[in-house]
């Protein structure tokens, strides 16, 4: 079961999986420019684990509306789905990672990260968490990473999120520009 917390991050009341943006998105946007850094949410069981049948945990992106609800799916772009992993492969504790996500349509919106649990049986979501709200609108500033950003993605090129040399450089170079 899923309640809403009062800053707008739900939490679950079994509390299974502990869910947090390591990278959240941007405050503001462009419509259908996709943004400078990847996604990137870390997930750690909460305590002993309660299903010892999930073999692998995975986690999708939709978009919602500031209030939550629904949007049209064609509204986002990019890898909307990534495994759960960690230096050690695919795994039940460790990071996932989305990008480069666009958000296509004008408007106030938050970016749902849901959990989800694979068993040899069936897959079943387990949680989700949701960002600040994320204005898009033409005009919008580019956004530049900050330095504590740039240092958190240089602490997770050893968790096996995808993190190249190359895109290193080029967010280094980005925070160095602004």
């Amino acid at each position: 079961m899923v309640h809403d917390n009062p800053n707008g991050s739900p939490s679950s009341s079994s509390r299974e999986y502990g869910m947090r943006f390591e990278i959240a998105p941007p405050t503001a946007t462009c419509p259908g420019t996709a943004f400078t850094l990847p996604i990137i949410v870390s997930v750690r069981t909460v305590g002993a684990p309660q299903d010892y049948t999930v073999q692998q945990l995975a986690m999708n992106v939709s978009l919602r509306t500031e209030f939550g609800d629904s949007v049209a799916s064609n509204y986002l772009s990019g890898a909307l789905t990534s495994s759960v992993r960690n230096r050690d492969g695919n795994a039940t504790n460790g990071f996932a990672r989305f990008g480069p996500l666009a958000i296509t349509q004008p408007g106030r919106y938050r970016l749902r990260i849901a959990l989800a649990a694979a068993s040899v049986a069936d897959i079943t979501i387990r949680d989700y968490i949701d960002s600040d709200v994320v204005d898009v609108y033409s005009g919008a500033l580019a956004h530049r990473p900050t330095p504590t950003q740039i240092a958190r993605l240089q602490n997770l090129v050893s968790e096996n999120v995808d993190i190249t040399r190359a895109e290193m450089e080029a967010w280094e170079d980005a925070c160095s520009t602004s």
